[in-house]
């Protein structure tokens, strides 16, 4: 994350164009995403527990309970821990990423069965994140690097006047064709993200709900739901306890801590 330069270069650039009416609507949709990167640089560090209902087309529900920290890494992207504490079946699995920006990024996963890290492949992203609508892809932080960018329209929901833009995965092996997001204006709060596959069709929607603020500028949800548009299946996530500043360090993120954590 953090990209400080390149932003800051791209902002005066910007800056210095016409209003907002000479922009493209790719120099636009890179505007709005470097400004919301940029109001939430400088979080450091958070840690908050998780916990994640998962309901398929058949009414079968499932529980899973983790834990998520995440560290801040300047001019890179963030890291990534989850530990899983339940169901007893996976409990200690442990899932680490470390994002980048165009680099693949670098994942490990702990299987507490086999006592050991198998590292995962950058083609090796698209299978789901403990049996829910998540991918190991989505776990990592969103960089902007990762992506080009291109507003397409000015959309209300839920009551939030949003901008709708369209990012398109600049990195290889991503699982999705592109991404469409409506960013609301008041704080530039991602409010619904849809996932298109590989054919360009609507595979999946994010929705953020519930945000907090936290350190008096860090905004986080409380509850967000991911449903596969294709199959009716539903991963929603409902976060507590977010604590900001707890002083973790680049050594907490190591792979070779991995069996420790997961005790």
């Amino acid at each position: 994350m953090r990209l400080r330069l390149f932003k800051l270069g791209v902002l005066l650039m910007l800056a210095g164009a016409q209003p907002s009416l000479a922009e493209t609507p790719e120099e636009k949709g890179l505007r709005i995403a470097i400004e919301a990167e940029t109001l939430d640089a400088g979080f450091r560090d958070y840690v908050v527990e998780g916990s994640m209902t998962l309901e398929s087309q058949g009414a079968h529900q499932a529980n899973r309970e983790f834990t998520l920290s995440s560290l801040e890494v300047v001019d890179d992207g963030d890291k990534r821990l989850i530990v899983i504490s339940h169901p007893p079946d996976v409990r200690g699995t442990v899932s680490l990423t470390y994002t980048h920006g165009l680099e693949p990024d670098d994942q490990w996963l702990y299987l507490p069965a086999l006592r050991r890290t198998k590292r995962l492949s950058s083609r090796d992203k698209t299978g789901s994140f403990i049996g829910s609508e998540f991918t190991f892809e989505d776990l990592g932080s969103y960089e902007l690097k990762k992506y080009t960018y291109k507003w397409l329209r000015d959309e209300e929901i839920d009551g939030h006047d949003c901008y709708v833009r369209e990012d398109t995965p600049a990195y290889a092996y991503s699982g999705y064709a592109r991404l469409v997001s409506w960013v609301d204006k008041e704080n530039l709060r991602s409010r619904k993200i849809v996932y298109y596959d590989l054919q360009d069709r609507p595979l999946k929607e994010l929705r953020f709900y519930d945000f907090q603020q936290y350190a008096g500028r860090h905004w986080r949800p409380d509850r967000v739901v991911m449903s596969n548009l294709q199959n009716g299946n539903v991963s929603t996530i409902e976060w507590t306890n977010y604590r900001f500043g707890t002083g973790i360090s680049e050594r907490d993120f190591a792979p070779t801590r991995l069996e420790r954590v997961s005790r």
